[in-house]
């Protein structure tokens, strides 16, 4: 299915003509042939301009009718009013697939409507073209070359993202390009994204239709402003969500943003309770913000999905353990009182001091292998908890080593920085062990730290495979969106 689907072309074209390409860094086909040069691909591409003789080091053709051969996918950013033309000379040249980035289509309003979306869906038409867009960023293939890791088709991420199995379909190109930027999201990694834009020719159920079988995706995450086919939208996320989970972001409803988006790409929103509705019928996992659906696509990306809502909570320290339980419960989530026999045997380990009946608390006890590797461990083979919540995991030798920066500590200091393969080889034994556990029983464990994510400490353990997040409202509002899907695939089972 997935080599047959028309989307397949797009993502994975073996020459690429792209309109509007430039020398300057400040032009966005410029900056797409660098995303190209940079992402590795190597197909053929032909740069299209009336002046120049080569751009990026790609010779340039005055107009398509030369380029040496029927290009797999055209770009085009150009003005609007120059599209409906440029539509028709890739017509006669036999292209069949264009991305169209260009906006001043459907989205203008007021006096300055125009009828160029159904000028170039005639010409579409015409010769059986299908296009992307208007208005949009284009599309991203991370697994463009399968056996080559580091080589992907993209025109529009910045960033060298890591493989994973996570697609993006998204009426904003911002929202499928800017939240690269943060460190914090880099762990997520990408498969596919599709911009769609205005879904003049292309649109977000061709895209789901694309996903249900493709073998690099695994979890989607929808950007929906309208939808214009309601009822097969509605058909296929329920037969999607069964077996992969769908994450959803609706903008609309609000006066401010019904406004934003009909200047935006000129949608015709719903109501919002019908959007919910929707979602809800379908199983789609409903966010309204950007952080808590890139939070719901880590949880998920490991592969664990708890069998329940039952959370365990580990801390060292009681006020952020208080917090997590009570957040927890709000959303529906249940922390259960330990039995007597698993709370005798964490007492035989446990400090004086500590608390056991959950959450946890072990009251900054600093033996590390036991809040690491033992306490988790004990609850997830005890089957009393789904799903696991750890605070505390700061890097200790983070914080050492910035005391040890100031010469009258480090006068007198007891202890010494520890070499970076110490400390490479503690996160691994550290953090291993837990991770094989959490695959083993099933029980998804988080970790919360609220250093910052680019320090040492962060990054070893987010390399040995931990799901990490900074403080602890995120990971539990996630946690429990997650838990609600899981009992939306167990009543249709």
């Amino acid at each position: 299915m997935r080599g047959h689907h028309f989307l397949h072309g797009f993502l994975n074209p073996k020459s690429v003509a792209l309109y509007g390409a430039n020398n300057k860094g400040s032009s966005l086909a410029g900056l797409q042939i660098m995303n190209l040069i940079k992402s590795g691909y190597n197909g053929k591409v032909y740069p299209i301009h009336l002046k120049l003789e080569s751009v990026m080091g790609f010779k340039a053709y005055r107009t398509i009718a030369d380029v040496p051969e029927i290009p797999d996918l055209v770009i085009i950013v150009l003005p609007a009013n120059l599209v409906p033309q440029i539509f028709r000379e890739c017509g006669e040249k036999g292209v069949k697939r264009i991305v169209l980035i260009s906006g001043g289509f459907r989205e203008l309003s007021g006096s300055r409507k125009n009828t160029l979306t159904e000028d170039i869906n005639a010409i579409a038409k015409e010769y059986g073209i299908r296009f992307i867009g208007p208005n949009c960023l284009g599309v991203f293939n991370n697994w463009y070359g399968p056996d080559e890791e580091k080589k992907s088709f993209n025109i529009y991420i910045w960033e060298n993202l890591k493989r994973s199995k996570f697609s993006i379909a998204s009426q904003s190109g911002t929202l499928s390009c800017h939240i690269w930027y943060d460190p914090e999201n880099l762990d997520l990694g990408l498969s596919r994204s599709l911009s769609v834009g205005n879904e003049a020719n292309i649109d977000i159920v061709d895209c789901l239709e694309y996903y249900k079988d493709d073998p690099y995706t695994e979890i989607i995450g929808l950007y929906i402003e309208e939808l214009k086919r309601g009822k097969r939208f509605l058909e296929l996320a329920r037969e999607v969500s069964r077996k992969k989970p769908i994450i959803g972001i609706y903008v609309g409803g609000s006066k401010a943003g019904n406004r934003a988006l009909q200047s935006h790409t000129g949608a015709l929103a719903g109501d919002s309770r019908i959007f919910d509705a929707l979602f809800k019928e379908t199983g789609i996992i409903k966010t309204d913000y950007v952080q808590e659906f890139l939070d719901i696509a880590l949880i998920l990306s490991r592969g664990i999905l708890p069998k329940g809502n039952r959370l365990g909570i580990i801390t060292n320290s009681g006020g952020p353990g208080a917090m997590v339980a009570n957040n927890a419960e709000n959303h529906g989530l249940i922390v259960p009182e330990l039995s007597k026999g698993l709370q005798e045997e964490l007492k035989e380990i446990l400090p004086i001091t500590a608390s056991f009946k959950n959450p946890i608390d072990c009251t900054f006890d600093m033996n590390l292998p036991y809040f690491y590797i033992t306490l988790p461990e004990m609850l997830m083979k005890s089957g009393e908890v789904d799903a696991i919540i750890q605070y505390g995991v700061v890097g200790f030798q983070d914080v050492m080593d910035d005391y040890l920066s100031y010469k009258e500590i480090a006068k007198q200091a007891e202890f010494d920085h520890q070499p970076e393969d110490v400390i490479d080889s503690l996160a691994e034994k550290l953090v291993q062990p837990t991770i094989k556990n959490s695959k083993k029983y099933s029980v998804p464990i988080l970790h919360i730290s609220p250093m910052n994510f680019n320090t040492p400490w962060s990054k070893r353990l987010r390399e040995n495979g931990a799901i990490l997040f900074r403080l602890w409202d995120r990971p539990v509002n996630a946690l429990a969106k997650i838990c609600d899907y899981v009992e939306f695939k167990q009543k249709i089972i």
